[in-house]
């Protein structure tokens, strides 16, 4: 019996993908350098928008100033996401229905993110979803970064969760299915994200759904 679902944010809840990668891109171009296709990118999504540019920037990047330059494009992503493309975001169909009726049924309910704790809230609030979380946890929470399952034990202890298969993920991502194996966690992984469902398929999730709603019938 599942007691806790705990929710991924980008590609689950609010489509932000596409705007955080246009934001890299951005930055990127700005500094005058490389731009990657988004296919390029996207191997990186469900790390955080920090972790994706750095992954990004140390794919073609070889100068002797990979820190200054990181940090400087960093500071400049800060800037224009999520805060100025708020309305570039979208809240996927389906999510606050889902969460809505979760609550009803008195399911324990989180959100874990590779987003930072700032970055979590404005966006949240933005789509007024954050009242449905009592327990958020985000990059700020944690020393390691996904798939390492700090983050996840972290949001059990928070929830009161000791026995993991009462906790089922959501997430959306390559790194979100093997983040949740890693703890030893089920997996949802919706098809709303970033990557093509025939790859998350082959990582071989519990279960492939295509929209929230379909959740309901898992727990």
């Amino acid at each position: 019996m599942i007691e806790a679902c705990i929710f991924d944010i980008g590609g689950v809840l609010i489509r932000t993908n596409i705007a955080l990668c246009n934001a890299i891109k951005q930055v990127l171009e700005t500094n005058s350098l490389r731009v990657p296709p988004d296919s390029e990118m996207a191997k990186y999504l469900g790390t955080g928008g920090r972790n994706i540019l750095k992954s990004t920037l140390a794919s073609f990047y070889t100068g002797n100033d990979f820190d200054s330059v990181f940090e400087k494009c960093y500071a400049e992503l800060k800037v224009i996401f999520p805060e100025k493309v708020l309305g570039s975001l979208e809240l996927i169909s389906g999510a606050e229905r889902c969460l809505k009726e979760l609550s009803l049924r008195r399911m324990k309910l989180a959100c874990q993110t590779a987003a930072t704790k700032k970055d979590a809230v404005i966006i949240l609030k933005n789509f007024n979803l954050l009242g449905y979380f009592p327990v958020l946890v985000t990059y700020d929470d944690v020393k390691k970064i996904r798939p390492d399952p700090e983050a996840m034990y972290l949001t059990m202890k928070k929830l009161g969760i000791t026995d993991k298969s009462r906790c089922l993920y959501i997430g959306d991502s390559i790194t979100d299915i093997r983040f949740a194996r890693n703890a030893g966690v089920k997996i949802a992984c919706v098809t709303t994200g970033g990557q093509p469902k025939e790859i998350l398929v082959k990582e071989k999730p519990d279960y492939i759904i295509n929209n929230l709603p379909e959740l309901l019938n898992l727990v």
